[in-house]
């Protein structure tokens, strides 16, 4: 990483910013599987005890008046204690980086790229044989890789205006036919305004992209592949507003629709995500970040309840598409360490079966800011 950012021309101390981030504790997963039960078919829930780390670093630096270039990248792990649970054994790598140059005061074109992949401990063969004895259908071991250009511009007084373009290949280990290479379209709109005595700050930020996905695999009919060969195309819309106040307090309010045109039996839905976001200091040094969201997901197709006529695994490439409750209490112990509590239930709102799964965690964490 040195060597990638020692060619950068020499820029005065204030404007280079690194910051690393360390983060060590112990969990308590009560749904390790993630499986859900059905109509009465009772599906073994696996729970276990695990361990967690994360090490993250980031740097940004001013080359000159008009270019910047920033960087992060983040390694992660879960390492389960229970026999029944090894196989959701994940490492998680992700990098980011971006070169901006600043056109006209409030122009601003931009080249990045992220990189995003996951390690499961299990091989895809081993996954299916879960899949068979469990019912539990789900893998999170994939890549992800998006090279992107940006550009931002000012409009009016405190209002952004983006447009964000790139290509997206996507490879999910499991199960190859669920590889696919997509373009992406991006447009989003910031405004932020100050409270007229300064104390806060008000933020309405929205978005609306799309993804068109070509699979390698086959289109899938009620009955299996299509035998004709024609490919599995997805067309994954997005549209998303949110409207924060950040001030003493943290308050802030969302709301998404998540809509995928599928030609394949099973891949259509519609989802609504609906969010709320708190954050605020309490006494004895306590810091308190809660979230929720509530997700309400339909088919455009019935669906198999456990697994299809193969047997094959589901692809799933969310980290959690369930409504949830999420909370964090926090206390610096010294200037850059700091002890951590957290607390996530996640549950289906709605739906044939019952799917519940809380963790626990308490962690030690180390940052440099």
């Amino acid at each position: 990483m040195g060597a990638a950012l020692c060619w950068c021309p020499p820029a005065a101390a204030a404007d280079e910013q690194v910051s690393a981030r360390a983060e060590v504790g112990a969990e308590y997963d009560d749904n390790v599987h993630r499986a859900e039960q059905i109509d009465g078919d009772r599906v073994a829930i696996v729970g276990s005890a695990l361990t967690r780390a994360v090490l993250g670093l980031s740097a940004a630096d001013r080359l000159t008046d008009h270019q910047d270039v920033a960087f992060s990248v983040l390694g992660a792990v879960k390492l389960f204690a229970a026999p029944a649970a090894r196989n959701e054994d994940v490492g998680v790598v992700e990098t980011s980086g971006a070169w901006n140059v600043s056109l006209a005061p409030r122009t601003r074109l931009g080249a990045g790229a992220t990189y995003y992949e996951a390690f499961q401990a299990d091989s895809p063969t081993q996954r299916q044989l879960t899949a068979e004895r469990d019912g539990v259908m789900e893998a999170r071991d994939f890549r992800s890789v998006v090279p992107s250009l940006r550009a931002l511009q000012g409009v009016g007084e405190g209002a952004t205006l983006g447009l964000s373009a790139g290509y997206r290949w996507f490879v999910y280990k499991p199960l190859r036919d669920y590889d696919f290479q997509a373009p992406v379209l991006t447009l989003e709109h910031r405004y932020a305004r100050e409270t007229g005595d300064g104390a806060a700050e008000w933020a309405l930020a929205s978005a609306l992209s799309a993804e068109l996905r070509r699979f390698a695999g086959p289109r899938l009919g009620s009955n299996g592949a299509d035998p004709s060969g024609a490919r599995h195309v997805d067309q994954f819309f997005t549209g998303q507003i949110e409207l924060t106040r950040t001030g003493a307090v943290l308050l802030g309010a969302g709301y998404a629709l998540q809509w995928n045109r599928s030609n394949s039996h099973g891949e259509g839905l519609l989802r609504h995500i609906g969010s709320l976001r708190f954050a605020a200091s309490l006494p004895l040094g306590l810091y308190l970040a809660a979230r929720g969201e509530l997700v309400l997901l339909s088919y455009h197709d019935q669906l198999p309840l456990l697994t299809d006529p193969s047997g094959q695994v589901s692809a799933s490439i969310e980290e959690e598409t369930r409504s949830e409750v999420r909370a964090e209490l926090s206390r610096d112990l010294t200037a850059r360490l700091q002890l951590v509590g957290r607390y996530a239930f996640y549950a289906n709102a709605v739906g044939q079966g019952q799917y519940r799964r809380q963790t626990a965690t308490l962690s030690l964490v180390w940052s440099t800011n």
